[in-house]
């Protein structure tokens, strides 16, 4: 059915989604302090932009682009934010480039309430608590799943004993855990106009 189909679309979407965000944050001091020598205080500046740009996002921004465009090109954007807002941390070439980066979140702000309410259009009033619980379920089983893996790959990376110097490897990984959520709501986009 429809509703299934979108529920576990949804689903591997909130997963890697929910991954490579998670994997970002696990990873991304230690990364920032490797690459660029970022004190406690420069860390805290850029979190407290990337609060600010997503309280803004959902405040003004999402109201206004949701009814114009619809929840499911709305997630669009967002993964497509979300996915330039990692992997320009990764590739990060100036210590001016996390803040600009950090900007992104203005759109990745997007991803989580447009997955719910996709959700919630795709299934009926009775059936409401168990998608959204799905869905957060799925989205904490990432954020367990990812220290796991970022925490050993970032300590690699930023090692004397890497493979190869790139000490954003490990955000690169997350950047593309976020690139995959963005093409499965690319396919389900298509699939729902049939293309």
């Amino acid at each position: 059915s429809l509703a299934g189909l979108t529920l576990s679309t949804a689903a591997m979407i909130t997963f890697f989604y929910s991954l490579g965000e998670h994997g970002l944050q696990t990873a991304l001091l230690y990364y920032l302090k490797a690459q660029f020598g970022y004190s406690k205080d420069e860390f805290a500046n850029l979190m407290l932009i990337a609060g600010a740009a997503g309280m803004i996002s959902q405040l003004t921004v999402m109201p206004i682009f949701a009814p114009i465009v619809g929840e499911e090109m709305l997630l669009i954007v967002g993964l497509l934010g979300g996915c330039t807002h990692v992997f320009l941390y990764g590739i990060a070439w100036s210590y001016w480039v996390p803040y600009f980066a950090a900007a992104f979140i203005i759109l990745s702000a997007f991803v989580h309430p447009s997955i719910r309410t996709n959700v919630s259009k795709s299934v009926g009033s009775n059936e409401q608590g168990i998608a959204q619980g799905c869905i957060s379920g799925i989205s904490s089983f990432a954020s367990i799943l990812a220290p796991l893996i970022f925490t050993p790959l970032t300590a690699w990376f930023l090692s004397e004993t890497t493979p190869f110097n790139f000490k954003g490897f490990s955000i690169m990984v997350a950047g593309f855990c976020t690139l995959t959520a963005f093409v499965i709501s690319i396919r389900m986009r298509a699939a729902r106009c049939g293309v």
